[in-house]
């Protein structure tokens, strides 16, 4: 199992003018404390955590979550934020774009090799091997031969419950019987989902 690494620190610090400590009511003790930092898988940085700001007085020492505190100094945080804004950094998102990229990759990888697909049961030849599902059985076909019209299908003699292990009963022992299909039929059973996948070396 992947481990999430999530660790907080100290961002940014700044005084708060002209506010009252809710606790020992001194003022111009205070100061907002902004605690950020990322989220790792292993090492890689996948996002910024969101920030929490805090209010620290230096008299009392005593430190307030911001929700907890009154609006005039929620107020003198935001000002004082304004003023010296937290920029995130790009290199912080790099997980994200690592992931992104991956998905992307994959969806066009699959547009491209279903443009293939659809190519290869127009114009089949020897050797393409068909990936089927028929009534959840899972199995392969093999073209023997093709001519103007018609398509020579090997037949395999096993099928699975399963797509995983195709690979393993693709084997040249396992095709014998003949079966011969037009190719109006062929690409009826592409359509139909029936043949899933296409694959020519």
């Amino acid at each position: 199992m992947v481990e999430i690494q999530v660790h907080h620190e100290l961002l940014q610090t700044g005084k708060i003018k002209n506010v009252i400590c809710p606790n020992c009511k001194n003022r111009e003790n205070l100061e907002y404390r902004v605690y950020g930092g990322i989220s790792r898988i292993l090492i890689v940085p996948t996002a910024p955590l969101r920030r929490l700001t805090k209010v620290f007085c230096n008299s009392c020492q005593k430190e307030f979550k911001l929700k907890e505190l009154s609006d005039d100094i929620k107020q003198a945080v935001k000002y004082e934020r304004s003023k010296n804004p937290i920029k995130t950094p790009i290199w912080q998102f790099t997980g994200i774009i690592i992931l992104l990229s991956i998905l992307f990759f994959g969806i066009y990888t699959g547009i491209e090799m279903t443009k293939l697909e659809k190519e290869y049961i127009k114009l089949p030849l020897k050797n393409d091997i068909y990936k089927t599902n028929i009534k959840g059985k899972y199995s392969t076909l093999k073209v023997y031969k093709v001519t103007k019209d018609s398509v020579y299908i090997l037949l395999n003699k096993f099928s699975l419950d399963s797509y995983k292990g195709l690979e393993e009963i693709n084997i040249e022992e396992n095709y014998s019987e003949i079966k011969v299909l037009s190719k109006r039929e062929l690409q009826k059973l592409y359509d139909e989902n029936l043949i899933y996948e296409v694959n020519r070396e």
